[in-house]
C-alpha cells in the first residue's frame, strides 16, 4: 500500500500540535484510528472525529473491522495515517491482517513498571512483547515523538528488557 504513509502509536491519538506536524511533514489527508475502546465509543468517535486538522478524514475501526478492511483493500488510497492507541492494540490489528511495514511509537501512557526508552517515550515488558513478534516478522520499528527527533530502533527498548 503506496499511500500509507505513516504507522503510529500514540495513547493521545488525534491530539494539537504533534499531529499537525506528522500531517504536514507526510500531507495526510486520512487517518484510520484502529482501537477497539475508541471504536466502540460513539462519544469518542465524535471527539476524534472533530479532533483532526482541517481537511483530514478520519475514520475509527476496531482491529477485526481494520483486518477485514485491510484484505478487501478498502482502506482509503489518498495519503494514510494509521493511529494506534496502545502495542497491543498494533499487535491485534497486525495478527487481524493489517500488515503494515513500519510501525512508529509516539507515545504510550506512563503508568506503574514502565522504563524510558527514548526521550518520554515509556515501555513496560508487556508493551515489548506485544510489539516483539511484529518486529521478528520483519516490520520496521522505531521511537520518535516527533518529526524533529532522530528514530531510535526498537533494538534499544529489546536490550533495557533483557
Amino acid at each position: 500500500m503506496d499511500n500509507l504513509k505513516l504507522t503510529r502509536i500514540d495513547f493521545r491519538l488525534i491530539h494539537g500540535q504533534v499531529m499537525t506536524r506528522w500531517v504536514k511533514k507526510y500531507d495526510i489527508e486520512s487517518i484510520v484510528v484502529i482501537d477497539d475502546r475508541s471504536a466502540k465509543s460513539p462519544i469518542m468517535k465524535k471527539i476524534l472525529l472533530n479532533a483532526a486538522p482541517h481537511g483530514v478524514k478520519v475514520e475509527v475501526l476496531t482491529a477485526d473491522e481494520a483486518g477485514k478492511r485491510w484484505k478487501e483493500e478498502s482502506f482509503p488510497t489518498n495519503n494514510l495515517l494509521i493511529l494506534f492507541k496502545t502495542p497491543a492494540g498494533a499487535a491485534k490489528a497486525y495478527a487481524a491482517g493489517v500488515k503494515y511495514p513500519s510501525l512508529q511509537v509516539g507515545g504510550i501512557e506512563g503508568a506503574g513498571n514502565k522504563v524510558n526508552i527514548c526521550r518520554n517515550i515509556v515501555m513496560s515488558q508487556e508493551d515489548v512483547d506485544a510489539l516483539k513478534p511484529m518486529y521478528e516478522d520483519g516490520v520496521e520499528i522505531f521511537c520518535q515523538p516527533i518529526p524533529e527527533d532522530n528514530k531510535v530502533p526498537f533494538k534499544t527498548a529489546l536490550e533495557k528488557f533483557q
